[in-house]
């Protein structure tokens, strides 16, 4: 559960360093990236906002959207404080450029060669400990709204999440080599479409209905001209409020994984290592801890279960 907890929590970090460190974007656009990201955050996770979409119908539509109006409420801070320029709104449908795009595939420039791929077996060690991350955020999400669902059960079936990911990512590897969609979930639209989820059939039909329905719009949307015109400019809005949703959600998750204090302090350094100097040093350092602090068992040596200084540790 350390390990686990410190991997999340190192996610969250380094989500939200990327944003708030000097030089990020929240240095650069600090109005509407703020008021954005609040907004986001309570109509998403606020106690007191929760209370009110039960007692009120125009809340409860606000809240279907997830964090679409802390966006666009950002969108439009940004246009009024002049961090963002108005864009020139285009009309027609957008003409991918697919001739381009045959000149980064595998086709074009060639396969590698084996050493290559000897080569990046570290990488793939190390994004497969983010994407650990990713699945078991996932997860946390999917479980705390299954059980407000009488009429439909979530199948989370694990073995699934890596066959699907690996026909994805195979797929992109030879056809569109986008590394930035490899991982297994967008963490803050699982967010939101789980929000959404919970308020009812008449929210969302189900959850993998509502899935669908998100990417299908979304490649819809691509094709539209006056939407990718108007929204190209703002896109660093997104990206930021994305960015902050997860790391707040993957510190949320990485929290409720631990029981102890010796979980969460084992976790807590493994997180901020992992955020600070990569998830290789972070893994290592998640497991040298855990042998040191967590284990009843080391060298030979087992610990008495029942002995008052084992149980106090377990128990605080």
């Amino acid at each position: 559960r350390s390990m686990k907890g410190g991997i999340i929590i190192g996610a969250g970090i380094a989500a939200l360093m990327g944003e708030i460190e000097a030089g990020g974007r929240l240095a650069e656009t600090p109005i509407s990236l703020i008021i954005g990201g609040l907004v986001c955050l309570y109509l998403m996770f606020s106690v007191s906002f929760k209370g009110f979409v039960d007692s009120n119908s125009i809340a409860r539509k606000i809240a279907n959207y997830g964090m679409v109006p802390g966006m666009v409420v950002a969108i439009v801070v940004g246009f009024a404080t002049g961090e963002y320029a108005v864009p020139s709104v285009e009309w027609g449908i957008t003409r991918p450029a697919f001739d381009e795009l045959w000149n980064y595939l595998p086709f074009s420039v060639g396969f590698p060669d084996a050493n290559v791929f000897l080569y990046a077996i570290p990488t793939a060690v190390i994004a497969y400990v983010i994407a650990f991350g990713d699945i078991v955020v996932g997860q946390s999400l999917m479980s705390r709204v299954d059980h407000l669902r009488k009429d439909e059960d979530i199948d989370n079936s694990i073995d699934r999440v890596h066959l699907v990911t690996a026909l994805r990512n195979g797929g992109h590897a030879f056809f569109a080599p986008y590394p930035g969609l490899a991982g297994p979930i967008w963490t803050a639209v699982t967010a939101t479409m789980a929000e959404r989820y919970k308020y009812g059939r008449n929210a969302m039909e189900s959850i993998y209905s509502g899935g669908g329905t998100f990417w299908i719009t979304g490649f819809i949307a691509v094709f539209m001209l006056p939407l990718v015109s108007f929204f190209q400019p703002v896109l660093p809005i997104a990206l930021s409020l994305t960015l902050l949703l997860t790391g707040y959600i993957c510190l949320m998750v990485g929290l409720e994984q631990l029981e102890n204090n010796t979980e969460r302090g084992i976790a807590g350094t493994m997180g901020v290592v992992l955020a600070v100097y990569g998830a290789g040093w972070g893994l290592a350092t998640g497991a040298v801890l855990y042998f040191l602090i967590e284990r009843t068992k080391l060298i030979g040596f087992t610990a008495d279960p029942e002995a008052p200084g084992v149980k106090a540790a377990k128990e605080h």
